[in-house]
């Protein structure tokens, strides 16, 4: 009778510890890995993310600089997948006119196109040899396989009505390591930029589930409409992986 009981408990408890075992292996499988798979950070305590300077307002006595409405929203997202996999720290956030100096072999993820982001436009002209794709102010241009194919948000009535954005995933090229990783999200006009880290986070996503093997550099140009503001009907234009 008391070994009946005995072996009862010790059943439970291996199940129970079994039970444990699968929960947790599932919530790394179908959440933690493949945001990790996405993102391929290095080292998250040591991870920088800069947002595009848009403007400086004078305060009367000193110049306050921000970001646009498209860096945020698009933050927002990518801040939202990242904290499912990777504890990230707030004060390595900056603007694009704080200076990041050796910072930059670091994890980075830079958020706003080479008009505003001065650290975008040293990324973009550093890969430019790569000829994949490049971005001039407000134009996209998609080089692979085709011969300068130019994509740039259109207008009416003062509103942007389409947008065009890339995301950019790839070995950081400042890294003499070449141990970390450089994320790029920009639009044409700042709905692209929402687009872009939208369709990254949200889309791309699916692809890093399962064991199939992706590719470390990843280019990508989505395009979509934009109703009061937000993106929508975010698809993909252009892909290129290597």
């Amino acid at each position: 009778m008391i070994e009946n009981i005995i072996i009862g408990i010790v059943t439970s408890f291996i199940w129970f510890a079994l039970g444990i075992m699968v929960v947790k292996f599932s919530s790394f499988y179908l959440f933690k890995n493949p945001v990790k798979r996405l993102w391929r950070i290095k080292d998250p305590q040591k991870l920088i993310i800069c947002a595009s300077t848009s403007s400086k307002t004078d305060t009367g006595e000193y110049y306050r600089p921000a970001t646009g409405i498209g860096q945020l929203r698009a933050l927002g997202q990518i801040v939202e997948s990242l904290g499912k996999s990777y504890n990230i720290r707030i004060q390595n956030i900056l603007l694009s006119i704080d200076q990041i100096q050796k910072q930059i072999e670091n994890d980075i993820i830079l958020l706003g196109g080479p008009k505003n982001n001065e650290i975008t436009k040293l990324f973009l002209d550093k890969i430019k040899a790569l000829d994949i794709v490049h971005q001039k102010n407000s134009t996209i241009f998609w080089n692979k396989g085709k011969t300068n194919v130019e994509y740039s948000g259109v207008t009416e009535g003062k509103e942007v009505i389409k947008d065009y954005g890339i995301a950019i995933r790839m070995k950081n090229p400042f890294d003499s390591n070449k141990q970390t990783y450089i994320s790029l999200f920009s639009g044409s006009h700042t709905y692209g930029t929402i687009a872009s880290a939208q369709y990254f986070t949200e889309h791309y996503i699916k692809k890093t589930k399962g064991i199939k093997k992706i590719k470390e550099n990843l280019f990508m140009l989505v395009e979509c409409d934009v109703i009061d503001g937000f993106p929508v009907d975010i698809k993909i234009k252009e892909f290129y992986e290597f």
